[in-house]
């Protein structure tokens, strides 16, 4: 009977069977893998389709049209909403772009980039920012974005093919190259890592004050 259990060939059975387990869990983390990718690709479909709806469309010309004295008060309810609902759509492509589910230069190039950076110039002083104050946490992952296409325009992507990110408030103003005014300190948005440097100096300072 000890000779049973010591014969050689078990050695090799157990490596066989440890090799199987192995690569059966390997397939089954492949699988939810796959899964999970396949859901993302979804969602990342899905939101592409509602930037590019006509309702978006609307949504931000309502937002390139916003004045200074639209936001001297509040904005009104009906306005906030449509800011909300394109905030909060490029915070979903912005927070996908971080996690590499989406590809940078795909969402920057082909959806997105001078949408979200047209948007984040009106919206940074006036909105976004007010925001960010009197919530503690709002759209960051759209900010992370906004700043990722600034450097992408920055970087000379669309220069060598003669492409500019322009805004005009009206049709007898002249042109502003949003890639040279968004460097402006009040205008600049922070990267995820200087979001989260700021908070953490923020909270350390906060408790040396209590």
């Amino acid at each position: 009977m000890d000779c049973f259990w010591t014969w050689p060939g078990w050695t090799a059975v157990a490596a066989i069977a440890t090799s199987v387990l192995a690569l059966t869990i390997f397939a089954a983390i492949r699988q939810i893998e796959e899964a999970r990718r396949s859901t993302n690709a979804q969602i990342a479909v899905s939101l592409f389709r509602e930037l590019r709806s006509p309702e978006a469309v609307e949504m931000l010309r309502t937002i390139y049209a916003l004045t200074p004295d639209d936001f001297k008060y509040s904005v009104k309810e009906e306005i906030g909403k449509k800011i909300d609902h394109v905030v909060y759509r490029f915070d979903l492509l912005g927070g996908l772009v971080r996690k590499g589910i989406i590809d940078e230069e795909l969402a920057i190039e082909s959806y997105a980039g001078a949408p979200a950076l047209r948007c984040w110039y009106k919206l940074c002083k006036h909105y976004i920012r007010k925001v960010q104050d009197e919530r503690g946490f709002y759209a960051e992952n759209y900010e992370d974005f906004a700043r990722r296409s600034l450097n992408y325009f920055r970087r000379g992507h669309f220069k060598k093919r003669h492409i500019h990110v322009f805004y005009r408030n009206g049709k007898e103003e002249p042109a502003i190259d949003l890639v040279i005014e968004l460097q402006k300190e009040e205008l600049h948005p922070r990267s995820m890592k200087e979001i989260e440097r700021e908070r953490k100096h923020n909270l350390t300072s906060r408790d040396g004050v209590n």
